[in-house]
């Protein structure tokens, strides 16, 4: 267990070396201030539902994306060789850099949601769905070192997977009964954005529905991603 505590201590500070970090995290706390007093002083009431599921959504695949970039460093630079051979074992590794950034976009994500209370639901109902958006930091996290061989790759493939997660957004702007809709269904965060939806309109059977299959779907993602992940690292 120390081994590992040591592993995210040395994330915590890798990750917080330069600004990038520091400028993200201060980036989200003025979205949600700017959320939440736009939401308090009644103005543009006609926004606050879809921009709050939009920043709910967009800023999730790129912490996982930091992350990401932090293990193709450390290939880079020989660390990640070190772990290997280093008596944690390669699942708890793994493990924990999943768990940092996991952690905390589920601690921002709730402090904004109850924050801006931009839309009216009880934690019950916000949890399914905003667990299986989180899963999007895990496949990135996993996937993009698993796939890419040097930063110029991961940074080509985390676009792909970032427009993957975020083109469930288009949901929001499209009529629900559009005979394309179905095609957003191949993406799991349109699965969890439509829970939000159906538990908004008091469907409470659709949007458990919708949740536990997008969490399932995600999770099938994110088992891929840590398979392909471990037999990167025993090559």
């Amino acid at each position: 267990m120390k081994r590992v505590l040591n592993v995210i201590r040395h994330d915590i500070v890798s990750i917080t070396r330069d600004s990038v970090m520091v400028n993200i995290v201060v980036m989200l706390l003025v979205l949600a201030v700017a959320a939440a007093t736009l939401r308090h002083m009644g103005l543009y009431p006609e926004w606050w539902h879809n921009t709050q599921l939009l920043l709910l959504l967009c800023y999730m695949p790129g912490m996982g994306y930091l992350f990401a970039m932090l293990i193709v460093d450390e290939m880079d630079s020989g660390v990640n060789q070190a772990l290997l051979v280093s008596p944690a074992s390669a699942m708890a590794v793994l493990c924990a850099r999943v768990a940092l950034p996991t952690a905390f976009v589920l601690i921002y994500a709730f402090a904004f949601i109850y924050s801006a209370q931009a839309i009216d639901l009880p934690f019950h109902h916000w949890l399914l769905p905003v667990l299986t958006l989180s899963m999007s930091v895990a496949w990135v996290t996993l996937l993009v070192p698993a796939i890419s061989r040097d930063k110029v790759k991961a940074l080509g493939l985390f676009k792909i997977l970032n427009l993957y997660t975020a083109i469930a957004t288009v949901g929001l702007f499209i009529p629900q009964d559009a005979w394309y809709r179905p095609v957003l269904w191949l993406t799991p965060a349109s699965w969890s954005l439509n829970g939000i939806e159906a538990f908004i309109a008091s469907q409470e059977a659709a949007g458990y529905a919708w949740s536990f299959g997008g969490l399932l779907f995600f999770g099938a993602l994110v088992a891929h991603a840590a398979w392909l992940y471990l037999r990167r690292q025993a090559q």
